[in-house]
């Protein structure tokens, strides 16, 4: 294919693909969970010292998305992912070389943890600001199809994962992985790039006027929008991050099933968080946000609901289906909302900031989580708090997700 072909309209598909593909590296946060025991055996970890790192890495990753943003802006997409690709691939090869080490823990935190969640958080934002670019027309379906990848990315990497250690021990499939993984990171940066200037203006849509206005982030944040979309990210995501924490535990704790059975249930749990990208992707482009967001919202109450009230398996993976459903369609929604209300010239920076919330709601809503249930002595708790919560997304998103003009109309 010639580089003038990737301007028409059906090509132009050709980079939330790229970015989908690179997300599918970049979410192997979310198998983290097959590393822990073979970790908590070589590096003589506890329990909880082996749920560390995954905590830190994704507050590494929600930090460094602003600076990404920035990056993006100043030095373009390409070498913004090229250094996102190198800080992974350092990340993930020199936690294998720490782990024989008497300091093995806060060492992998530092390098895991830190470098990596900051190359993933470099990375990330890149493919979402470029599929809104060549594709501002539909910028809905196609950001929610390039962090697809990242959704589903355990039922690729899970068992990938599985089998290199099995082959190879937790040290070798650390340094095999995360080469292999730097290296297609470092390869998708070069297909990762803007629309030119004189070929934008020639196209059938301009992205120009998918706007209305463009907002600096000094600008963004000082508007009752930003804090309204910022708050109903978090609550969003907070039942999702709830259900992700508890799955496994809660199917062998309540449900009486079998480590195996927890796996596959938690790999069904994965297509859910997938499928939610693109099709509330898609609600972005056709309905107003705060009926996507209301939408949302009804279902997590529906769903935590169900979880307070019933014991019974089918309640039990419906609800946890309906959760993982909206914590991925959150992931399309914000980033959709953050350029349709801010605009598309600072998308890198603004939805770096925005995506913040998605930081604290992973800080905040697994120890939540386990608190309330070693507190109560049940699951009820943190299901109730998530109920609760989604009465207060409702109210916010009922009221102040909308755009100023339609506000003052």
């Amino acid at each position: 294919m010639r580089k003038g072909d990737l301007y028409d309209v059906r090509s132009r598909w050709v980079y939330p693909a790229v970015g989908m593909v690179a997300n599918l590296i970049l979410g192997t946060i979310y198998s983290w969970s097959v590393y822990r025991k073979p970790l908590e055996d070589f590096c003589g970890w506890s329990e909880f010292e082996s749920s560390l790192p995954f905590s830190v890495f994704l507050f590494s990753f929600a930090l460094t998305m602003p600076f990404g943003g920035q990056m993006v802006r100043r030095y373009g997409p390409q070498i913004t992912a090229a250094l996102g690709a190198v800080l992974v691939w350092t990340g993930w090869v020199v936690s294998s070389l720490v782990f024989p080490l008497r300091d093995s823990l806060l060492l992998t935190l530092f390098f895991y943890g830190v470098v990596a969640g900051a190359g993933v958080g470099l990375y990330y934002g890149v493919p979402i600001a470029v599929s809104s670019r060549w594709i501002p027309e539909r910028r809905g379906l196609a950001v929610g199809l390039t962090v697809l990848g990242f959704g589903l990315s355990p039922l690729i990497t899970a068992p990938l994962s599985a089998y290199a250690i099995l082959q190879l021990g937790v040290t070798g499939a650390f340094a095999i992985l995360g080469t292999v993984f730097g290296v297609l990171l470092a390869v998708f940066s070069r297909l990762l790039s803007f629309p030119e200037e004189a070929k934008a203006q020639s196209r059938t849509v301009d992205v120009r006027s998918t706007t209305e206005r463009d907002l600096s982030p000094d600008q963004m944040i000082k508007t009752g929008l930003f804090r309204t979309l910022w708050l109903c990210y978090l609550i969003g995501t907070f039942g999702g991050f709830i259900a992700i924490s508890l799955s496994a535990k809660y199917c062998i704790d309540v449900m009486g099933m079998t480590p195996q059975t927890a796996a596959a249930l938690t790999g069904l749990f994965a297509v859910f968080n997938g499928a939610g990208r693109p099709f509330f992707g898609y609600l972005t482009d056709k309905l107003p946000a705060r009926t996507v967001a209301l939408l949302t919202f009804t279902i997590l109450l529906a769903a935590s609901l169900t979880m307070t009230l019933s014991g019974s398996v089918e309640a039990f993976v419906l609800s946890f289906s309906a959760l993982w459903f909206v914590f991925g369609g959150w992931l399309a929604i914000a980033p959709s909302l953050t350029s349709k209300f801010f605009g598309l010239r600072n998308l890198s920076t603004n939805y770096g900031i925005v995506f913040t919330a998605y930081g604290a709601s992973a800080l905040i809503a697994p120890p939540v989580a386990a608190y309330l249930r070693e507190t109560l002595g049940t699951y009820a708790g943190p299901f109730a708090t998530a109920a609760v919560l989604s009465i207060l997304g409702m109210t916010l998103s009922a009221y102040g997700l909308r755009p100023e003009k339609e506000r003052t109309r």
